[in-house]
């Protein structure tokens, strides 16, 4: 029962997405089964009246009969096309729509969510998923509409000229559904183990191709292949078992048909033999008979057709019914003192946790002045780059608080919270497209003018004038096409380009060589300039800077002070930063 509320429930989700067009929907659906229903049923009844006019030598009423259907054929060519193009416009829209609906759904997810699901999942989801819903609107429901109103029509029709004989071959017909309708369950379940395979695949592509250099330096090609060959193999299984299940049925069905064909046959000719239906009648009959056993047969096979596709429904459902990211963080219990709005940043006793059971934060305090620049170092695992998670509000407090500005943050719009900050990451994201476009990212309505001053703050203006299109080159997925550098000096361009009054910067430095360190470096402290700056540090170049150093270890500040100061006070600092000068990795 609860596998059964369950499918109802994603048909019915399936169907609220066609609300919208759901007048054009029906009315192409109902036209296009119409149309394709109208071409057996005319062909039967045109036969039964040139086969009775044949044999009744009445060649009027056989060249009658022969301009009715030549009418009817016209008037079909005429409607048939515009049906079926009104039909798959509505649904090519309804399923352009569902895609921005996934597409978008996925962008506001926690970030919590990308760090427990492997992004092939994702676009597994977002295209083969998807795709297969299209299945359920133009496919497996118009099929059935068609298959049930042809069946309907011609039953109707049978029972016309005889109605112990339609009986007798529908009651038939009931037995092939009973059938069919048995293997819809196990379907369905090999369908949801088929296209959580495809999106196992696709995850191990997606770390063939984002770990391709990894690949080669460990050579790591036999393992890579062989976890892709165990998965496909797998998929391979268990699309065989679907289509063995499916061939049984087929058989099955097979048999049924001849056993109806061969009945209606046979009975058919013993009453013609006894003049009780002429050699039309039972033509007619028989090709009518067709499209009820095709009623019947079809209807469980086209059932358990659509439950693989509802399978596809439920994981795109289930990615749907996952919970945003959040407007805002609720509040703590309790109101914390008032903020100081001279003080850029204040964090109160916080703590956090990422969902393992240990604390990465604990009991932590900070205040950073307007303007001043603080430099966080300390062992890794510490919390460095956890407390810029939190400041960016990509996770919230468990407990404690955090204040912008004098204002706390669980009192801020996530969007006005992130408005008021930049970011420059160790690994620089740059997205597909050109150099104009990701320095454009940080402020989108920027004139030209305004890309090309931030790039010549950030010392990038002359290397992008080296490419082969200048600000027009393309960067390619992750930026793959320049070095670490140019990536990093494009990403601050783009942070100058924002002009956020906080900045946060995350070991901006620590994977580049010494030239590019230096010019980075260039455009850190232009970017730096006016900004309330928290920078996660190891090199001395980018600790030097700081007004303020504060050393996380265990999720706490430890020791807080100048350079001089922590190195007289011979504490972790001064053993982190004698470890650093010795190994060149400060």
């Amino acid at each position: 029962m609860k596998m059964t509320r369950r499918r109802d429930s994603e048909l019915v989700r399936v169907f609220r997405y066609i609300k919208p067009r759901r007048t054009a929907y029906l009315s192409g659906l109902i036209g296009c089964s119409l149309a394709d229903a109208s071409v057996p049923i005319v062909m039967a009844l045109v036969l039964r009246l040139v086969l009775d006019a044949i044999t009744e030598g009445d060649m009027k009423a056989v060249v009658t009969t022969g301009l009715l259907f030549a009418a009817i054929i016209a008037v079909l060519m005429a409607i048939t096309p515009a049906v079926h193009y009104g039909f798959a416009k509505t649904v090519k829209r309804t399923m352009a729509e569902l895609r921005e609906t996934v597409y978008g759904h996925i962008e506001k997810l926690p970030v919590a969510y990308y760090e427990n699901t492997h992004s092939g999942d994702s676009i597994s989801r977002i295209n083969n998923d998807v795709a297969v819903v299209e299945n359920v609107y133009a496919g497996e429901i118009r099929i059935v509409l068609t298959v049930v109103s042809t069946g309907l029509y011609s039953a109707a029709l049978m029972f016309w000229p005889d109605w112990r004989f339609a009986s007798a071959m529908i009651a038939l017909g009931c037995l092939s559904t009973y059938i069919n309708s048995r293997y819809a369950g196990p379907i369905r379940r090999i369908s949801e183990e088929i296209q959580r395979s495809a999106a196992r695949q696709l995850e191990r592509l997606g770390d063939l191709v984002a770990g391709t250099q990894m690949v080669r330096v460990y050579q790591m090609f036999d393992r890579m292949v062989q976890k892709f060959r165990e998965e496909n193999r797998l998929w391979a299984r268990l699309s065989i078992r679907r289509t063995f299940m499916s061939s049984m049925l087929n058989g099955t069905n097979y048999l049924l048909l001849w056993i109806n064909n061969g009945g209606a046959f046979i009975v058919g000719a013993i009453m013609i033999f006894y003049g009780e239906m002429t050699l039309g009648t039972l033509i007619a009959l028989i090709l009518l008979l067709e499209e009820v056993t095709n009623m019947f047969r079809h209807s469980g096979a086209l059932w358990a057709n659509l439950q693989a596709s509802l399978a596809g429904a439920a994981r795109v459902f289930e990615l749907l019914d996952r919970e945003p990211e959040p407007r805002r963080y609720p509040s703590p219990a309790g109101e914390g003192a008032a903020g100081d709005p001279a003080c850029a940043i204040e964090i109160r006793d916080a703590s956090f946790e990422y969902g393992g059971g240990e604390r990465v934060i604990d009991g932590l305090n900070l205040k950073v002045p307007r303007g001043q620049v603080v430099a966080l170092v300390g062992p890794s695992g510490g919390g460095k780059s956890t407390v810029l998670k939190l400041l960016i509000g990509l996770y919230p407090l468990l407990r404690g608080e955090i204040l912008i500005e004098g204002r706390r943050l669980t009192d801020m719009d996530l969007e006005e919270l992130r408005s008021k900050i930049a970011y420059v990451s160790q690994d620089a994201y740059l997205f597909d497209g050109t150099i104009e476009e990701n320095i454009r990212y940080g402020k989108p309505d920027a004139t030209f003018e305004e890309i090309v001053e931030a790039a010549r703050a950030a010392h990038a203006h002359d290397f992008i004038l080296e490419q082969p299109d200048g600000y027009d080159t393309v960067v390619g997925e992750r930026g793959g096409r320049l070095s670490g550098g140019q990536k990093q000096r494009i990403a601050i361009a783009r942070a100058l380009l924002k002009n956020a009054p906080i900045l946060l910067v995350d070991e901006a430095t620590s994977a580049l060589d010494s030239d590019s360190e230096h010019a980075v470096q260039q455009g850190l402290r232009r970017l730096m300039k006016g900004k309330t700056t928290i920078a996660v540090a190891h090199r001395p170049s980018t600790i030097r800077q700081a007004d303020v150093i504060c050393v996380v270890d265990k999720g706490r500040i430890v020791e807080q002070g100048t350079h001089g100061e922590l190195l007289a006070a011979g504490g972790l600092y001064a053993r982190l930063h004698g470890d650093r000068t010795e190994h060149h990795a400060v």
